[in-house]
C-alpha cells in the first residue's frame, strides 16, 4: 500500500521561477553594463553546458560558506566565458552579476506557484525547498514572498551537497522529520531531482514546463505546471 504523503520538497529554478526573460539575458545585461559585447546564442550554449545538471559543484568536499559559494560560481562562469572566447572579467563584474541574481526583480515566479503552494499548505503538508543554489537563496525567496509559505530551505551552498547527492535530501528529511516514503520531491531535472530523490527512497515528480522531455520518461510522473501536482498529491493523501 502506498504511504500517504506528509511532505513535499520543491526545486527552485524552472520549477518555482526563472530569470526574466532568461538566464542568458541577465548575463548579457551585466556584460552590457561593463561595455562588453556578447553573442546571445553562444552565451546560452556555454551557460547550458556548465549548468546543465543544475549543480553548483558542492559535493561535501568543501565547507559551506558564502565565500565558497561565490567562488564556485565565479569558477563555473569563467569556464563558460572561456568557451566562447571572452576575455577574463574583473572581480567587480562577478560581484555585479551576483547582485543581479540576488535581486527579486530579476525573477519571474510562475503564475501557478503561489496557488499550488497555498494548496499544499492547506492540506497540512510540510513544505520545503531542496535546490542546487547559491548561499542567498533563503533571502531571495523571502524577497519574492515565497519564504513564509516554506518550513525550510535547503540550498546546496549552505548544506555542502549538490543534488543528486543523498546528503542534501537527507538534510531535508531530517528537517522535515518524516520518513522518506511519505515525501514527494518535485523538480525539472531527471538526474538531480528524480534520480537524486529516488536514491533516498523519496518519490519524484518531474516538472516539464518547456516540453524538454518528449516522449516523457517511463515510470516518472510528469506535470507541465504545479497546477497538475495537486491531483497527484491528493491521490496520496490518507
Amino acid at each position: 500500500m502506498t504511504n500517504p504523503v506528509r511532505a513535499v520538497f520543491l526545486d527552485v529554478g524552472e520549477t518555482l521561477m526563472r530569470p526574466n526573460p532568461s538566464w542568458e539575458h541577465v548575463y548579457a545585461g551585466v556584460f552590457t553594463d561593463w561595455g562588453v559585447p556578447v553573442e546571445m546564442a553562444e552565451l546560452q550554449v556555454a551557460l547550458h553546458a556548465v549548468y546543465q545538471s543544475g549543480g553548483y559543484g558542492f559535493d561535501g568536499s568543501v565547507e559551506p560558506s558564502p565565500e565558497q559559494s561565490h567562488r564556485r560560481l565565479v569558477e563555473m562562469d569563467k569556464w563558460a566565458f572561456d568557451q566562447i572566447g571572452l576575455d577574463p572579467m574583473p572581480d567587480g563584474f562577478f560581484e555585479d552579476l551576483a547582485a543581479r541574481f540576488q535581486d527579486p526583480a530579476t525573477w519571474q515566479v510562475f503564475a501557478d506557484v503561489r496557488p499550488a503552494m497555498e494548496g499544499l499548505r492547506s492540506r497540512g503538508l510540510i513544505l520545503g525547498v531542496v535546490s542546487n543554489w547559491a548561499w542567498q537563496l533563503p533571502e531571495l525567496l523571502d524577497g519574492l514572498g515565497l519564504g513564509p509559505m516554506l518550513d525550510f530551505v535547503a540550498a546546496s551552498a549552505r548544506i555542502g551537497y549538490d543534488k543528486p547527492h543523498p546528503g542534501i535530501f537527507q538534510w531535508a528529511l531530517d528537517r522535515a522529520g518524516v520518513p522518506s516514503e511519505t515525501v514527494v520531491h518535485v523538480g525539472d531535472h531527471l538526474d538531480a531531482d528524480v534520480a537524486g530523490a529516488r536514491g533516498v527512497g523519496i518519490d519524484a515528480v518531474l516538472v516539464d514546463r518547456r516540453g524538454r522531455y518528449d516522449p516523457p520518461p517511463d515510470g516518472v510522473p510528469v506535470v507541465t505546471s504545479l497546477e497538475g501536482l495537486l491531483p497527484l498529491i491528493d491521490a496520496r493523501l490518507a
